[in-house]
């Protein structure tokens, strides 16, 4: 849930909660008020009352004491009855239209208490019944009923009111909220959308705030985080160049002292050849295949040694591998429709690997061509990537005999060769790539064929 939608809800929630509370206590309040003031109504006009009817009560006056109470229930709205007692405790007068209530004299007894108040729940709504000796030690009784149909009015009334306010309030905080959430939430999404750019590694960038409160300190805490994590990449990046560079002269080194070796065979057949045709000038056909031979073999090994050193420089950059595999596929075409191959590519969708693109072509060219020359006589050339615990991974299969158990720990040795006609530099440079690239090179062949697996880690 959006934090601005919780603060509109949040305060929702406060002013409805206020809103409940102070009707309870307005209603409470009013409540004691409005029944204090028909209570002191109720016992003024009983205590006039009975007043008047005293005398009739000791005459047995039924008619002037009937007429008293009829003139005070018509003259007072709040009034719902009003009836006597006489000396001996019996109804003497009422005001009940319809007859009166079998068991009112037990409604609200007086009993020797100068006067009685009794809130009744009747059919026609609460009423305060007021109760008062005529005589002070004498049975004959007054009782008026106080309607309080006018409290029920109010509070009706009051409740209105408290739910119109609530509303209004509501939506007038509901109105207040979305922009003060709006107000505060605006910042935090900046600085949001701020944490996500430095996950995709967009470091260096600011944001813009010019508040002093604790958003705007945070603002600036995350543009010095920005800015540091900047030069902690470069210095990164500088360094693992560096990594690089040292770890290319150490290969260069192991390949020089290789090619060195390598290259003083054919030089030393075109020493004696040469020496040979000191002594005699005349070279045969044979003889000048022979040198050509070891020039050509002495050019191959330089060519392929030049290309591995030709900088010293390392054009870091993302790199996507699948798209890399596809290109040097384009390069084998007119290789693989001479031979009977199939090929078959498994490509997932990858992320970026940071490397030397030109370098990881080649490696994977290397295999790729390594692939089909084991199969001769054709067969299926199968690829496949993945993402494999932060690594992208490449398989590269093919159907081939495979590799004989007794060399397959020297595939990888500069110069190592089966081939008549091989340098012995492809599977080295690709060893050697992945070594400065603190990726992977690995094999398995069981006879029926040869799996290379290359393994990058994703975003050195």
């Amino acid at each position: 849930m959006k934090l601005w939608i919780k603060i509109v809800l949040l305060n929702i929630v406060i002013v409805v909660t206020l809103g409940i509370l102070i009707g309870m206590a307005i209603r409470e309040v009013v409540i004691n008020s409005m029944r204090a003031e028909l209570t002191r109504q109720g016992e003024s006009i009983a205590k006039n009352l009975s007043s008047r009817i005293a005398d009739p009560i000791l005459i047995d006056d039924f008619y002037n004491a009937q007429e008293a109470i009829e003139d005070v229930r018509g003259a007072e709205h709040d009034i719902e009855y009003v009836f006597v007692t006489n000396k001996d405790g019996h109804l003497f007068a009422h005001t009940f239209k319809n007859g009166h209530p079998p068991d009112m004299l037990n409604w609200n007894p007086v009993a020797n208490r100068p006067i009685s108040i009794q809130l009744l729940d009747t059919e026609k709504g609460f009423i305060r019944d007021i109760g008062m000796k005529i005589f002070a030690g004498m049975n004959p009784e007054l009782h008026i009923g106080i309607k309080e149909e006018r409290v029920t009015q109010t509070l009706n009334r009051i409740r209105n009111l408290v739910i119109t306010l609530t509303i209004v309030v509501t939506l007038i905080g509901t109105v207040f909220s979305c922009s003060l959430s709006r107000f505060i939430t605006k910042p935090l999404y900046r600085l949001v959308d701020f944490t996500h750019s430095l996950s995709r590694g967009e470091f260096g960038k600011r944001i813009e705030s010019s508040s002093k409160d604790e958003i705007g300190e945070l603002s600036e805490t995350f543009n010095n985080l920005s800015h540091e994590l900047k030069l902690y990449r470069e210095r990164m990046e500088e360094s693992y160049k560096q990594m690089l560079r040292t770890e290319k002269l150490t290969a260069l080194g192991r390949l020089s002292a290789g090619l060195a070796h390598e290259i003083r065979n054919p030089l030393t057949s075109i020493k004696v050849l040469f020496q040979t045709f000191k002594d005699n000038p005349a070279l045969t056909k044979e003889d000048m295949r022979v040198v050509l031979s070891a020039v050509e073999q002495m050019d191959d090994l330089l060519t392929k040694f030049l290309r591995f050193a030709k900088s010293d420089e390392f054009n870091l950059s993302d790199v996507y591998i699948n798209s890399l595999i596809k290109q040097d596929l384009n390069l084998i075409q007119f290789q693989v429709k001479t031979q009977p191959i199939k090929i078959n590519m498994e490509l997932t969708k990858l992320p970026p690997v940071k490397a030397d693109k030109a370098m990881i072509q080649q490696a994977l060219l290397n295999l790729i061509l390594n692939a089909t020359e084991a199969m001769p006589d054709g067969g299926l050339l199968t690829i496949r990537s993945r993402l494999d615990n932060g690594y992208v991974t490449v398989d590269i299969n093919d159907t081939g005999a495979g590799i004989p158990a007794e060399i397959r720990d020297k595939i990888f040795d500069p110069f190592f060769t089966t081939k008549s006609d091989g340098t012995g530099l492809g599977l080295s440079i690709v060893y050697n790539i992945m070594a400065i690239h603190n990726g992977e090179v690995a094999f398995n062949s069981n006879g029926e064929g040869t799996t290379f697996t290359l393994k990058l880690p994703v975003n050195v």
